[in-house]
């Protein structure tokens, strides 16, 4: 098997351009380099395939022989070389992407229409799923992109900051009437929670940045449930107090399903009680136009 595959393609355009100089042009390379690639493929078959006639270069039967084969193969390798190159450059085929729904209903669906509108072969492939499973699926390169809450600890990922979401305490009227409204750090640590998971994701960082960081974190965590929607149902429902994204309570807000909850504090935080969300991909991923189009969306949005 030959080693220089780059050979064959210079025999067969000096065989259609007649001359060494005439090649090197359609190849973009000197006409010294044709003629060195050429010599070294004739060591390599031990045969010479041209002989000078003049200033042009005549084929011998052997470079002929050789010449027609490669006519039977080379085209089409050629075709399928422009269509990955045009692949590559088309905004054309699927891109996976993955993250939390209650986000992706509020920021990426109202996105979506400009963007599958500016690229009509572009495809979408979204999933819903939780920030630790997303960059597990990234890393086993099941997903192509991914929106997580909190930054993976994993170096094979890519990260850059996309958004942020205001974390807001919230309680159903019932329940307050019934347990009353809590004022500062120890009525508050005296309700009953409803957290995201055993981390007290959302309810730590805001405890937290507004409390400050040496007030106990509430003990009464009467049910963890991995599913934001699942929690402002339980707090409408009247089993206790929640700290949930802005954003997510809003309907239920206005609606007087829920109201918000202001601690009073003697001497506010200076931090605030918000989280980052971030666009994860796989540094190893391929660059392909579909992928660059979504990132750089998702970047610039």
């Amino acid at each position: 098997m030959l080693g220089n595959h780059e050979a064959l393609w210079t025999l067969w355009e000096v065989s259609r351009a007649g001359t060494h100089a005439a090649a090197a042009t359609r190849l973009g390379i000197t006409a010294s380099a044709v003629g060195q690639q050429l010599k070294a493929l004739e060591r390599h078959v031990g045969v010479a395939l041209f002989e000078r006639v003049g200033r042009r270069a005549r084929l011998t039967p052997a470079g002929a022989a050789l010449v027609a084969r490669l006519g039977e193969h080379l085209p089409a390798v050629d075709a399928a070389l422009e269509a990955a190159s045009e692949a590559q450059r088309a905004v054309r085929g699927e891109v996976s992407l993955g993250g939390p729904w209650p986000f992706f209903r509020y920021w990426l669906r109202p996105r979506m229409p400009g963007l599958l509108a500016r690229h009509p072969e572009l495809r979408l492939d979204v999933r819903f799923d939780v920030p630790s499973r997303v960059s597990r699926l990234l890393l086993d390169g099941a997903l192509d992109l991914g929106i997580v809450g909190l930054l993976p600890d994993a170096p094979g990922l890519e990260v850059r900051p996309v958004a942020q979401e205001e974390f807001v305490a919230v309680g159903a009227p019932a329940y307050l009437k019934r347990w009353g409204t809590p004022r500062g750090a120890r009525d508050f640590g005296a309700h009953r929670f409803i957290a995201f998971d055993a981390d007290l994701a959302m309810l730590a960082p805001w405890w937290r940045a507004t409390f400050g960081p040496k007030e106990p974190l509430p003990a009464q965590v009467v049910c963890r449930v991995a599913n934001l929607d699942e929690m402002l149902a339980l707090v409408e429902a009247g089993v206790g107090l929640a700290v949930l994204p802005d954003y997510l309570v809003a309907p239920a807000v206005r609606e007087k399903r829920v109201v918000t909850l202001t601690p009073e504090l003697g001497r506010r935080s200076a931090r605030k009680p918000r989280g980052t969300l971030y666009v994860a991909w796989r540094r190893a991923a391929a660059p392909t136009a579909r992928f660059l189009a979504v990132r750089d969306w998702l970047l610039a949005a």
